[in-house]
C-alpha cells in the first residue's frame, strides 16, 4: 500500500509540473517578425512610332516603323526603372533635364534586350494579363507573349512584343487605345492615350536633312529645327554616336517651339564626326496615360525622327 502510494505522490507532482499556466502565450518570448517588404503593381507600356530613315552602313532607307512592347509587374517601389528599362524606356529617371538644359549620359537610352546595371532590390515577377492588343480606328495589333530571356537576376515572367513597318496608318485615328483580357490575378483593363502631331527635323544649322543626313555642318554651336509644334505633349531632343567608342550621348528638353540650340561648350563634348563615324540627331515627342489596376507606370507613346551628321 505504501508503495502504490508513493508511485500516486510521484506522478502528481509531475504533472503540476508540467501544467502550463492559462494565461502563458507560447508566442511571448518569440523575436519579432519584420514587416513585409512593400510591393506595387507596375505596368510599363512603350508605344514608339520612327520615321522610316537610311541606316547607317545600309544602302536602303528603313521602313516607318510601330513597335509596341509592354510588361507587368509585381516589385518593389524602388525597382520601378528597372522595369522600365525592359521595354527599353530610359532608366535615367533621375536624369531628366530641366527645360531648355541638357544632360550628359552614356547612352541613347536603356534598350530592352539589355540588362540595366542596378541589381534590384527584390525579385520582379512579370505577370500574364491576357491577350493584349493595340487598335486605332479600325487598325488592330495583337501583341505576341514571350519568355523574357534570363537577362536580369531575380526577375522571371514574360513581355508582350508587336512590331509593323508602314504603321502611319495608326497614328490617323488621334487615339491608341491599349487593351488587356485579365491573368495571373488582373482584372481585364483599357486606356487611351492621345497621339501627339508627327515630328520630323527640318534644319541641323542651315542645313535641311537629305534624304536622313546632313553634310558640311559648321563647327561651334549646334542649332536644331523641326517642322511641328505640339505643347500638350514633352519633348527630348539626343545628340551622340551611334558607332563611336566613345558612349556620349547629350540629352535635352527643349520647350517645343520649333527650335533649339546646344551652345559651344556641350557640342564640344561629343566625340569626333566623320563620314565612318556620324552623329546622330533624334527628336521624340511623346505623350502618357496611366494603367487602370496598376499603381505605378503607365503607357508611353512615342513619335521619333533622327537624322545623321557627317
Amino acid at each position: 500500500m505504501g508503495r502504490a502510494l508513493r508511485g500516486w505522490w510521484y506522478a502528481a507532482v509531475l504533472a503540476t509540473a508540467c501544467e502550463r499556466p492559462a494565461n502563458d502565450d507560447v508566442h511571448a518570448n518569440a523575436p519579432p517578425q519584420a514587416p513585409a517588404a512593400p510591393r506595387a503593381s507596375v505596368a510599363s507600356i512603350r508605344v514608339r512610332f520612327d520615321n522610316g530613315r537610311p541606316e547607317f552602313g545600309k544602302a536602303e532607307s528603313s521602313e516607318d516603323r510601330l513597335r509596341a512592347v509592354a510588361v507587368f509587374a509585381d516589385a518593389d517601389p524602388r525597382d520601378r526603372s528597372i522595369v522600365q528599362a525592359l521595354v527599353s524606356e530610359s532608366a535615367d529617371a533621375d536624369a531628366v533635364p530641366e527645360p531648355d538644359t541638357c544632360v550628359r549620359q552614356g547612352s541613347a537610352g536603356a534598350r530592352g534586350d539589355a540588362a540595366p546595371a542596378t541589381r534590384p532590390s527584390s525579385w520582379i515577377q512579370l505577370m500574364d494579363v491576357g491577350n493584349l492588343e493595340l487598335r486605332a480606328g479600325s487598325l488592330s495589333l495583337p501583341l505576341q507573349i514571350r519568355l523574357l530571356p534570363a537577362v536580369i537576376d531575380a526577375t522571371r515572367g514574360v513581355r508582350y512584343e508587336a512590331v509593323v513597318d508602314r504603321g502611319r496608318g495608326f497614328l490617323a485615328a488621334g487615339v491608341l487605345r491599349l487593351s488587356g483580357t485579365g491573368g495571373d490575378g488582373v482584372a481585364a483593363f483599357a486606356t487611351e492615350v492621345a497621339v501627339p502631331r508627327p515630328v520630323r527635323i527640318s534644319f541641323v544649322g542651315d542645313a535641311p536633312p537629305q534624304t536622313g543626313l546632313v553634310r558640311g555642318l559648321a563647327t561651334g554651336e549646334l542649332r536644331v529645327r523641326w517642322g511641328s509644334v505640339d505643347n500638350r505633349a514633352d519633348l527630348e531632343l539626343l545628340a551622340g554616336s551611334e558607332t563611336s567608342d566613345e558612349p556620349v550621348w547629350l540629352r535635352c528638353r527643349p520647350k517645343d517651339d520649333g527650335e533649339f540650340t546646344l551652345p559651344p561648350d556641350l557640342v564640344a563634348q561629343l566625340p569626333p564626326r566623320s563620314a565612318a563615324r556620324p552623329w546622330t540627331l533624334m527628336v521624340v515627342r511623346r505623350s502618357r496615360a496611366a494603367v487602370p489596376g496598376f499603381a505605378e507606370g503607365g503607357l508611353v507613346l512615342e513619335l521619333a525622327d533622327a537624322v545623321h551628321v557627317e
